[in-house]
């Protein structure tokens, strides 16, 4: 049996530690890479979406929301992959802090569109509407609308737990 001695300990650690902090880097690159892919699909299909209503010429469907669901969503499979780049590149986030901002808020308001009309044309019936692209827009905002919601909250917490622990 060989006698463990402290530099072969410390190698083992560090050779612990390397295993597993490339495996996190692995396992959040797949898990980003997954999200990514959901979102695209999510946009292109709600791109894809308006665009065969309007085709069709789909009265019902005819909301002021469709156009701007329609051109935000082209604006997102522009933008999005440009992040990645920009990430990528590793540019200075701090550049582009009003930028990720207003693209938050962009991205608020555009969930936000899909999920009220959506649910308006739910609500009127509209049957020229129906297709899996408008059930998975519909889930995927209540799900975003939902994110954002626990983050609202867990930021909601920490802010008082920081100011009840600070006293």
């Amino acid at each position: 049996m060989v006698k463990k001695t402290p530099t072969t300990m410390d190698k083992n650690k560090l050779l612990d530690s390397d295993f597993k902090s490339g495996f996190a880097n692995f396992t959040i690159l797949i898990v980003s890479l997954i999200i990514f892919i959901i979102v695209i699909i999510l946009h292109y299909s709600m791109y894809t979406w308006t665009e065969e209503l309007e085709k069709t010429g789909c009265e019902c469907s005819d909301l002021w929301q469709r156009n701007i669901i329609h051109w935000i969503a082209l604006t997102m499979i522009i933008i999005i992959p440009i992040n990645i780049l920009l990430r990528i590149a590793k540019v200075k986030i701090e550049l582009f802090i009003p930028y990720y901002f207003i693209l938050v808020i962009l991205q608020v308001f555009y969930i936000s569109i899909i999920f009220d009309y959506i649910t308006k044309l739910k609500k009127l019936e509209c049957e020229c509407s129906e297709s899996w692209k408008r059930e998975y827009g519909y889930i995927g905002s209540i799900v975003y609308i939902g994110y954002l919601g626990l983050i609202l909250l867990l930021g909601i917490l920490w802010l008082l737990m920081f100011f009840f622990t600070k006293k």
